[in-house]
């Protein structure tokens, strides 16, 4: 995935979580400063252009949804030269998500499901296995 796709999907949930779950944007102005929401407006197109600059927005809304910020904070350190290691695709989804150690395979909604399976099969062999036993 490109890095012009990647900030274009980064932002469009960074705008639509903050319609939703910012208690300080009422209809396009931030209420604690009278002025545009920096995180919507339009003039702003990626993280790197000072979008997200908004420090209660980074601390107290963005954590509502891990993957996201876990995505904008990779992309702020990344510009500065901090970050960790690049975006892998879930096995699972196939969409690109930041992972949390080298071995991380799925993105945090498919790594429930996928470990689930994973006992599940375990268990139906383990059971399959016992009832030839006797």
């Amino acid at each position: 995935m490109t890095v012009r796709k990647q900030d274009d999907q980064i932002m469009r949930g960074v705008r639509l979580l903050a319609k939703k779950e910012c208690a300080y944007y009422d209809s396009g102005v931030c209420l604690c400063n009278e002025h545009p929401c920096r995180v919507i407006h339009p003039t702003y197109k990626t993280v790197h252009d000072g979008a997200v600059d908004c420090d209660f927005f980074l601390h107290a809304v963005l954590p509502v949804q891990p993957e996201l910020d876990a995505a904008v904070w990779h992309e702020i350190l990344r510009e500065e030269g901090r970050a960790g290691g690049g975006w892998k695709v879930c096995a699972r989804c196939h969409k690109p998500f930041i992972p949390s150690c080298n071995r991380q395979r799925y993105c945090a909604g498919c790594g429930m499901a996928a470990k689930k399976a994973r006992i599940r099969e375990k268990q139906r062999r383990y059971r399959a296995r016992k009832k030839y036993r006797g």
